[in-house]
């Protein structure tokens, strides 16, 4: 019986243990949002090429509305794989140019008829002043001594159609 129940252990953990890989281990520990008050916000869109792109953003804040951790997803669908791969595409030379940017990481991928593009930020430690290098601050949300206010990112997120809802605010 002993036996028996120390093998179920182990299997336990190592089914627990092998879910988990290192990098989304890693993504956590560079990103760690417990603690941190958050919304969600939307976009929905339909392209030229009857692609639809769904925008779901998690954007944490702390307690004095800063903005902390962003989490952005977007899913492209379509029926035409080579829409698809060009999408793909896209979204690997946009994000290149942040490969370099530690606390900036995206990842794409091409599965069945959907592009997703996922990309975390990290605002309470990124080197602001190299972000904004590679973006430029015109047209771009607004930093006050290199932070974001979650206000002024709202604001900004707004005028290119996003809603924002309270998450555990």
């Amino acid at each position: 019986m002993n036996k028996k129940f120390l093998l179920l252990i182990f299997l336990f953990i190592l089914l627990v243990t092998g879910c988990t890989t290192n990098s989304e281990v890693e993504l956590n520990k560079k990103y760690n949002t417990k603690n941190l008050d958050y919304i969600t916000c939307t976009r929905n869109t339909e392209t030229t090429d009857n692609s639809s792109v769904d925008i779901n953003i998690d954007v944490y804040y702390n307690s004095d509305n800063y903005i902390e951790i962003l989490k952005s997803k977007e899913v492209v669908t379509s029926n035409d794989s080579n829409v698809l791969k060009q999408y793909k595409e896209a979204y690997e030379n946009v994000y290149s140019v942040y490969s370099d940017l530690e606390y900036y990481d995206n990842k794409v991928t091409l599965k069945n008829n959907t592009v997703t593009s996922t990309t975390y930020i990290n605002y309470g430690k990124i080197d602001m002043d190299k972000l904004m290098e590679i973006e430029g601050s015109e047209d771009n949300v607004k930093v006050t001594d290199g932070k974001i206010k979650l206000n002024d990112w709202k604001s900004f997120a707004k005028k290119y159609g996003t809603e924002c809802q309270n998450g555990n605010a």
